[in-house]
Formats: C-alpha cells, sequence, structure tokens
C-alpha cells in the first residue's frame, strides 16, 4: 500500500485550487446513503411489470458495474420504508395527490395485523436485500387513522399537537415494535425506528399523512416506544428521533407561525429540541432511554438557498448537537418547489425544469452534501422520495398508464438519481471523512475525501458549480497513482470518464466528479 501521510495529497492547477488530502486525519464515519420508498413504492412495486419496477430497483440499489463500465445504479446503504397511516384503505380518504394516500398494516377495524399489506413495499425490501443494501429503517408521518383525534391522517386546523389520542401512545409504540419484528422474523435488519416526522411543519391539509407534536408528547412517545422495544426483545433495533423540519429547528426557539399563536406555550413548542430533551433539568429529558440512539436526525430542507448562510447553520448545529454528547444525521431532503434562481444561489438564470430534477437541481443537492458531510459532520445522507409520479422531486420518475398506477406504466431515471451515485456508490458503510482542504468554496468548487475502513481506497468527490471547466492536476504520491473518474453533468450520467489515468484531469462546468484510487 501507499501511504499518503508524509505528503498528504496535493492538487494544484495554475491560477485555481490547491487542494491537499490528509488520509490520516480522519472524521466522523460514513453509516449510509439512503432514500424512501414514500409515496409511490407501494403502487409501482405492486403494480408496475417486473421489467419496470425491477430496473428502478436496479438504479437504486445496484452495487455493479456495467458492460460500459460505469454504474448500473448507485448503491443505497439503507432503505426508508413508510409504515402509514391507513389512509388508503379509509372511506371517504381525501388525500391529493391520491398516491400519498399509504397503506397501514392494521386490519381496518384496529384488532389486529394483515401482514400481506404493503405488498409493493414489500417488493422493493426484498429487492435491496438481494441486491446488498442491508440495512432499513422504518418511519411514521403519521398514527394509524383508527387512533388519531379526528379519524384522519393529518390534523385539524388550529390543533398545534399530535393528533394521536392520548390513550394511544402505548398502542402506537407497540404497533411500531410488532412492525419492526415482523420485519425482523423476515430476515432483515431493522436498524432504526423514526416515530415522528417534522413536527414543526402544520399538517393540517389533506396534501400528505403527517402529524404535529409538541415537545411533552414526542417525550412520552419515545419512553414508550423504549418499553416496546425492549418487550419485543429488538436488541439490535435504535429510536431515531428528530426528523426536524430544517437544520435550524433543532436549536432554534420558537419561529414561524408556531411562535404566532397562543394554543401552545413556548416551551412545548418543536424548537430548541436538543436542550428540551437531553438537559437534565427539562421534565422531556429522555437522554437515559436505553434504545434511543445517540444521533439528532434533521433535514436539509430550508438550509442552503444563499451560500453565505449555509456555513453558519451547520456550526450552529454540530455544536448544540455535540453539547450534548450527540451526532448528527441527515435524513431528508428533495427539491422544493420555491428553490430556483430568484431566491436561491446557485442556479442559471432562465432555469427551467418541468420536474425539478435537473442539474441545477443535482448541483444543489451536491452542496448541500458537500456541506452536510464538511461542516455539519453528519454520518449518512438521506434523499426523500426514491420515485414519484413525473418524476416531482424525485430520483427516479413512474409514468402510469393512463394516469392510473394501478394500471402500471413506465419508468426514467433523473439526473438526481446520478449525482447522489456520485456519493452512494463510492463512498460505503464505514468510509470516513478524511481531512481535504483548499476546495471548499460552495459558489466555485467544494468537494470531500473519504478513506475505506482497511485505508487502501481513497475518494473523493468534487461539485464544481462554476460555468467553467477546471483543470486539476496532482502533485506527490498522487501524481504518480491511477485513478478512475467519474462524472454527472446535463450530459452525462456517472459516466467513467478516466480509467487508470493520472496526473490531471478537467471537470466539466456545472458537473460533479468522483475519483476513485487504490492506495
Amino acid at each position: 500500500m501507499v501511504g499518503l501521510s508524509a505528503c498528504a495529497a496535493s492538487l494544484a492547477f495554475a491560477g485555481g485550487l490547491t487542494v491537499e488530502i490528509n488520509p490520516k486525519k480522519t472524521f466522523q464515519t460514513i453509516d449510509h446513503f439512503a432514500a424512501a420508498d414514500a409515496w409511490s413504492g407501494n403502487f409501482v412495486g405492486k403494480y408496475f411489470p417486473e421489467e419496470q419496477r425491477g430496473q428502478i430497483a436496479k438504479w437504486l440499489f445496484s452495487q455493479k458495474f456495467g458492460a460500459d463500465g460505469n454504474p448500473e445504479g448507485i448503491g443505497l446503504s439503507m432503505w426508508r420504508f413508510n409504515i402509514g397511516g391507513g389512509t388508503l384503505e379509509q372511506d371517504g380518504a381525501d388525500i391529493e395527490p391520491y398516491q400519498r394516500r399509504a397503506e397501514s398494516f392494521l386490519t381496518k377495524d384496529g384488532s389486529g395485523y394483515d401482514w400481506s399489506k404493503c405488498a409493493g413495499q414489500m417488493y422493493f425490501m426484498k429487492k435491496a436485500k438481494e441486491y446488498g443494501c442491508d440495512k432499513f429503517l422504518i418511519f411514521s408521518n403519521t398514527p394509524p387513522v383508527q387512533w388519531t383525534k379526528n379519524g384522519k391522517g393529518y390534523c385539524d386546523k388550529d390543533n398545534y399537537g399530535s393528533n394521536l389520542k392520548p390513550d394511544r401512545y402505548g398502542k402506537f409504540a407497540d404497533y411500531m415494535a410488532d412492525v419492526a419484528k415482523h420485519f425482523e422474523s423476515l430476515g432483515y435488519d431493522i436498524k432504526y425506528i423514526s416515530p415522528i416526522n417534522e413536527p414543526q411543519v402544520p399538517w393540517d391539509s389533506p396534501r400528505q399523512e403527517g402529524s404535529m407534536w409538541r415537545n411533552s408528547e414526542m417525550a412520552k412517545l419515545a419512553r414508550e416506544l423504549d418499553k416496546s422495544i425492549e418487550k419485543a426483545g429488538l436488541k439490535n433495533t435504535k429510536i431515531l428521533l428528530g426528523e426536524s423540519a430544517s437544520l435550524q429547528a433543532p436549536v432554534d426557539g420558537a419561529k414561524s407561525w408556531w411562535g404566532k399563536n397562543n394554543k401552545c406555550p413556548r416551551e412545548e413548542q418543536p424548537f430548541g429540541q436538543l436542550k428540551q430533551f437531553f438537559d437534565k433539568s427539562s421534565p422531556n429529558y429522555i437522554g437515559d432511554l436505553k434504545y434511543l440512539e445517540k444521533l439528532w436526525a434533521a433535514h436539509t430542507y430550508h438550509s442552503g438557498k444563499r451560500f453565505a448562510e449555509m456555513p453558519k447553520i451547520r456550526k450552529d448545529l454540530i455544536a448544540e448537537v455535540s453539547k450534548y454528547g450527540l451526532g448528527f444525521l441527515q435524513t431528508e431532503w428533495c427539491l422544493l418547489p420555491q428553490y430556483g434562481p430568484k431566491n436561491c444561489d446557485g442556479f442559471a438564470e432562465g432555469r427551467f425544469s418541468d420536474n425539478n430534477t435537473d442539474i441545477d437541481a443535482a448541483l444543489c443537492m451536491g452542496r448541500l452534501i458537500n456541506a452536510d458531510f464538511t461542516i455539519a459532520q453528519s454520518q449518512g445522507w438521506g434523499y426523500w422520495k426514491a420515485m414519484e409520479v413525473k418524476g416531482d422531486f424525485a430520483l427516479t420518475g413512474v409514468y402510469p398508464k393512463d394516469g392510473r398506477l394501478e394500471n402500471g406504466g413506465v419508468v426514467r431515471d433523473n439526473k438526481l438519481l446520478w449525482a447522489l451515485g456520485n456519493w452512494s456508490f463510492f463512498v460505503r458503510p464505514g468510509y470516513k471523512r478524511v481531512e481535504m482542504s483548499g476546495a471548499d468554496d460552495l459558489s466555485k468548487v467544494c468537494s470531500s475525501a473519504f478513506v475505506s475502513p482497511d485505508g487502501r481506497k481513497l475518494v473523493a468527490v468534487f461539485v464544481n458549480s462554476s460555468f467553467d471547466a477546471v483543470p486539476v492536476s496532482f502533485s506527490g504520491e498522487l501524481a504518480k497513482k491511477p485513478f478512475d473518474a467519474f462524472k454527472t453533468d446535463s450530459a452525462s450520467n456517472l459516466a467513467k470518464t478516466a480509467s487508470g489515468a493520472s496526473g490531471s484531469f478537467t471537470m466539466t462546468p456545472r458537473s460533479i466528479a468522483t475519483l476513485a484510487w487504490d492506495l
């Protein structure tokens, strides 16, 4: 093995960057890259022909190279399974779009379980494992409708708290643990149960399943779930708490619409939660729970519109997280409709995308991934929707025949899929982020590097947001070491652009490049 500690690894180009990589100085260990089966996964897995649904599975999970030398897929290493609230089966259900209604494993009368349900989701879970994705997370957006206050999968207006009936916390916790136990009996490693999603968001309209939560309600559910996991004998499953709607929410006090009402006391509003849950003087302290993972999960939405604000948001988060002895995990992001050149940095003027999955979206995601790893020190990274009708804001697109998912249809890959693969295919579980300096300008070129557990593989990912080609040359020991390069830009999808090359390469404008060395 060629060591890089003495000279580090220096990359340089005239008038441009000088980047150094020191694989001996390591930071956080990367656990996984993930995506979720919501919202369309159950329909695609159940109704689409094998040729189409199987293609999505290959795109998402394959860790192999094709005959052309390009990756067949992006090698996701965790799969998020939506434990739905049962709105799909509900008489008079009104959630639109239709595909955002979800099954649950409860029988319709709530008296027992029907494990034959969610068959489409089970298809993708099975395919994930077959491709080598062996970590799974189950998550809930709403309690089952049989146990909600209003009998719906979303809250009433002016609810300002959980939609779960006060006497159903234990039942809901048991349900989630029972689902995890069932999956475990089928051979799946359920690493996490995530019981609450984005409690800060006003889930009070029929746009998707969701529930708001007060701080005391979240603490109560976490305590019940801790007991349920113990009772179910789930020795390898942890509670993953947070799923905050932004990186700011767990740090800051009450904000936005919560702060404008008098119906929920300030200390109950789901902001500044790290102090609420991990300060031992808080009535909502849960830091001593046996099965609570020492990680805080948060979403990188609303945390990267402007280059100037991105570093501070992440520094504030990791400082607060570290204060309580926790780590950070970014678990969800997709491009929201309001992202674009008018109110966000880094987008091309005049940009248009019919489903928000173009190279501009990919570069936006790339900058967020880079910042979440290098500044916020995230221990993994999760995308939101793995598939969606027309591909809206998703890794892949599904196009139903005659507009009905039950009729099957065809599927397409999106640019976002391959852009995520620049990290997920190469940075495998157990890799550690290593010291890298000199390419940390979010507006131009930013980068991160990772080393394998045995120290024999080095991966560096560059995001070039500029409109200029960037030649990169190497000095030191890396100048003689051959590398493979893979590029995603407007014309290429994780395409192999160099094999066994050494000395230099050129980044095309508006592109993401992964370089991989055997050391």
